[in-house]
């Protein structure tokens, strides 16, 4: 079961919640603008998420838990940021001064590599900051 730190049952189901609306809403746009390989991929990420966050019994976090959950978003940040940020190389080079979607994807996708990175690179200093580090290496 997913979890966060110093969250209560109650703020926990709010985003419970409000996950799978954002899910149920990508779904019935994507059906509607008949973009099916989306719909079928937020679809099927809904039956994961819904699968995954139960809510059945105590929220209880144990070390190996909290364990899995760090590896996980490590793993998902070590391929999720340069994939993004080859892909929105790739974009902008293949585009040069021909396709603006394609230049306009690729700036998009440059922001949200920016972004990630940007945000990695801050929780990390003050997670490292917060558990009596000083962000240098011994």
């Amino acid at each position: 079961m997913l979890y966060i730190n110093g969250m209560n049952e109650k703020t926990f189901k709010l985003l419970k919640s409000l996950v799978t609306a954002f899910l149920a809403a990508l779904v019935f746009l994507a059906i509607l603008r008949a973009q099916l390989a989306l719909a079928v991929i937020a679809g099927v990420a809904g039956i994961l998420f819904l699968t995954i966050v139960r809510t059945t019994g105590n929220l209880v976090v144990d070390e190996r838990e909290q364990t899995v959950r760090e590896k996980a978003a490590q793993m998902t940040y070590l391929i999720f940021a340069p994939t993004l940020g080859l892909s929105s190389l790739g974009l902008l080079v293949l585009s040069h001064d021909s396709n603006y979607f394609l230049e306009s994807l690729g700036v998009i996708f440059a922001y949200l590599t920016l972004f990630q990175i940007t945000l990695y690179t801050l929780s990390s200093f003050f997670i490292d900051r917060k558990l009596g580090g000083y962000g240098q290496e011994e």
